[in-house]
């Protein structure tokens, strides 16, 4: 059975550590992570702890920890490429037992797809570069150049085989570009033509840091206004977030708000508010909900106030709910979207509005109360069934003590008998308790008190947070200069990953390690928490400490040296090594 390193990052990527844990045992929120009794031995207060972020898990009371995928070997004891495939089988995944050509063939695809994808996000950029009227465009919406190219925006010529043109002399065949949704067969002749023209393109990276399709959006009033990529073999609508590789770069994200549009995540980064995402214009899948939760508990939606009342939309909301998300509703004046409101309003009147928006209970209700009359005595009977119809999955009798006192005076509905009504809904209709609650953990975890270690520690994890922090830390330092065995080994894994331009993920690091003792320990290394300080900052402290601990190294040994050549009488070389040891002092200072 052959497993290639794509296939294993795809099992990981599609097995979310969160869902296969909870199959076995009930996670309760911790913080930004989950926690448990471990199931690994016995105990009273729960210890086990699973990051959503990093995908891997860690007992502080045990020491065991690893990725989702030694996780399964432990639970099923299985060997590795057993989990594999029980991992594979779970997420839907072909795998195939005799053929490796057969993946193989899969890996060299995705990987041409990858490069082809990443060659027209250069044309595309460039074209942007030598084009005034796209450029206008994007500037008359208010973004600058440090934003435009951040998110590699870029333009599409206004010809019909500009892109292809290019492609070819970069050495892709037509077929590729075809794979890649990039051009389309042409209807009137046997010949074909670029699929986006004279439109502003919008790279769309996956989490690992991979262009995956591209959203181009016209520059007048012209139908359609956007045009994606259809779907292909690296690119699904239903499974991809736009903007998601952005926030997966910050560190104990608050929520995420979810906009419609690729314009108003790029508005709403540019003005600071860098936890927005879109979601390629589709209703919210379960695949899509399932990557948000990883990274965030609380979603805001902040749809146009037109498009929020779709059923469509609401469809999507109770999906993010049914994850076990808190869903929230922020919502934009009618006939603005954020782009527009961020701009004209600015950004400090779109953080209220975040921090006004409803929950998604409260929207419904207001949903439910839009259009009737609290005099007639029909509507507010209609308002009492499906209120109650809304109240009846919410656990917490706090809560819905709360929206009864509020509604029963706004809607003059008595709140006995709107009581009455709920618990007659809740006899019919079952609640199931939700797999993520909140919990409080009186057991700290552990924290090395050796400060070379602990600035090690740091810059691991900084590097699974941001991909170009992670560039910065390795071309100040190198891997050896980690003095930790473990610590070292791990940052040549990071050091190798940077060298393909892909983006990091803790669960990836761990699979790349030769044993499971040493996954588990790299799990506990890589479940730290970061201190809540600027990553710059953090960066240069940590590096200060490794180097200062390396002097200090060098002075002993140094001093060591020296003392040996004093007692053998050899004064001279002593005395050599006694000026080499005030020089690093000196440096020191």
């Amino acid at each position: 059975m052959f497993f290639s390193e794509q296939l294993i990052s795809e099992i990981i990527e599609k097995n979310d550590i969160v869902d296969v844990i909870s199959g076995y045992m009930s996670l309760k929120k911790n913080g930004t992570n989950y926690k448990c009794l471990c199931p690994f031995h016995s105990e009273k207060s729960p210890s086990f702890s699973v990051s959503s972020t990093k995908q891997i898990f860690n007992c502080f009371g045990c020491g065991v920890g690893g990725n989702v995928i030694s996780f399964v070997q432990k639970m099923e004891r299985l060997e590795f490429v057993e989990a594999l495939k029980f991992l594979a089988d779970r997420a839907h995944i072909e795998v195939s037992d005799t053929n490796n050509e057969q993946q193989l063939k899969k890996l060299s695809l995705y990987n041409t797809l990858y490069k082809i994808n990443q060659e027209t996000a250069r044309f595309f950029y460039s074209n942007l570069n030598k084009s005034k009227e796209p450029m206008d465009y994007l500037k008359g919406r208010g973004l600058n150049e440090q934003t435009i190219k951040s998110f590699g925006l870029g333009y599409s010529l206004n010809a019909w085989s500009s892109l292809q043109n290019h492609l070819r002399q970069k050495g892709f065949s037509q077929d590729m570009m075809q794979k890649a949704g990039l051009i389309a067969k042409s209807e009137k002749s046997s010949g074909y033509y670029d699929k986006f023209r004279n439109r502003i393109m919008f790279p769309i990276i996956d989490l690992k840091g991979n262009v995956i399709a591209f959203g181009g959006r016209v520059m007048d009033d012209s139908k359609p206004k956007y045009l994606n990529s259809p779907e292909t073999p690296i690119f699904h609508k239903g499974e991809n977030i736009y903007g998601l590789n952005f926030v997966k770069k910050q560190q104990n994200i608050e929520n995420i708000i979810i906009v419609e549009g690729y314009m108003d995540v790029i508005a709403l980064h540019q003005y600071g508010i860098t936890n927005a995402v879109a979601s390629l214009g589709t209703a919210f899948t379960e695949n899509q909900a399932k990557l948000l939760k990883r990274f965030s508990n609380e979603i805001i939606i902040a749809y146009d106030a037109d498009v929020a009342g779709q059923s469509a939309t609401l469809k999507g909301l109770a999906i993010l709910e049914k994850e076990g998300c808190t869903v929230k509703v922020l919502t934009v004046p009618s006939g603005k979207d954020p782009d527009e409101f961020v701009r004209k309003e600015g950004m400090e009147a779109f953080k209220s509005r975040i921090k006004n928006s409803v929950s998604l209970i409260e929207y419904k209700i207001e949903d439910v109360k839009k259009g009737l009359d609290i005099e007639n005595i029909q509507d507010r009977i209609k308002f009492t069934k499906e209120f109650s119809m809304i109240l009846k999955d919410i656990e917490s009798s706090v809560e819905v003590d709360a929206y009864i006192k509020k509604y029963s005076n706004i809607m003059r509905v008595n709140e006995t008998a709107l009581y009455s009504e709920l618990n007659r809904l809740k006899e019919k209709h079952k609640n199931g308790n939700n797999k993520h609650n909140i919990v409080n953990s009186k057991k700290e975890e552990q924290k090395p008190k050796n400060a070379e270690l602990i600035a090690e520690i740091y810059l691991l994890n900084i590097c699974m947070y941001d991909l170009n922090k992670a560039k910065n830390i390795f071309n100040i330092i190198n891997p050896e200069s980690f003095r930790n065995r473990l610590n070292k080994e791990i940052a040549y894994i990071i050091a190798e990953k940077l060298k393909e331009e892909k983006s990091l993920n803790a669960g990836e690091v761990i699979s790349k390690l030769d044993d499971a003792e040493k996954q588990t320990k790299a799990a506990k290394i890589l479940s730290y928490e970061l201190p809540e300080k600027e990553l710059d900052g953090l960066i240069q402290s940590s590096i200060d400490i490794m180097n200062k601990s390396k002097e200090e190294r060098k002075i002993e040994e140094l001093t060591s040296s020296m003392n040996e050549l004093f007692q053998t009488g050899e004064k001279d070389k002593a005395n050599e090594i006694f000026n080499e040891i005030k020089k690093l002092q000196r440096i020191r200072k």
